[in-house]
């Protein structure tokens, strides 16, 4: 079955949309759980990826790929379920946290903050690296891009805005 096919099918709810999509995508997606949690139950998170995909298909993007989309559910899901455990283990454990996701703690937080700040424009996110993370002062940044301290502050706030949409929004689909 095709994408466009598939994506129609799901949309449907059809029951051989639904096998189609684990037999062409379930190898797919499991590797990605695998990447990201690798100390985690491979099946449960599988399953919670598919019912994602499943129950978020109007989400997905029709003029953008369905296997990139699929992939990265799987990669939010796989990391939403490493958090969970994380949770669920005593605070200040970075030997557990490395064990589920198969990473430091380091790169577990370098992955978080990359894929919260992929829903950033390219602009936004150096200036908020820039401000936040270099610690170059307001008036400085302002003046190298050309633009008042009221408009860098503005500019600043509405990316934080966003970034804190989407922690929600990922919050309330765990």
């Amino acid at each position: 079955m095709n994408e466009q096919k598939l994506v129609e099918g799901i949309a449907r709810r059809s029951e051989a949309a639904a096998e189609a999509l684990v037999e062409q995508y379930g190898g797919l997606l499991r590797s990605v759980i695998r990447r990201h949690a690798p100390g985690l139950d491979e099946e449960d998170v599988l399953a919670d990826a598919l019912l994602a995909v499943w129950q978020n298909i109007d989400r997905f993007d029709r003029k953008g790929s369905f296997k990139n989309w699929a992939a990265a559910v799987a990669r939010y899901r796989a990391i939403d379920a490493v958090r969970r455990a994380v949770r669920s283990r005593p605070a200040g454990d970075a030997a557990q946290l490395e064990a589920l996701s198969g990473g430091t703690l380091d790169e577990y937080l370098a992955l978080e903050l990359e894929d919260l700040f992929r829903g950033l424009s390219t602009a936004d996110r150096d200036l908020l690296l820039a401000r936040y993370y270099y610690g170059e002062t307001a008036e400085g940044l302002a003046a190298r891009h050309s633009i008042t301290v009221g408009a860098l502050n503005t500019r600043l706030s509405r990316a934080r805005q966003r970034l804190a949409r989407q922690l929600q929004e990922r919050r309330e689909t765990q």
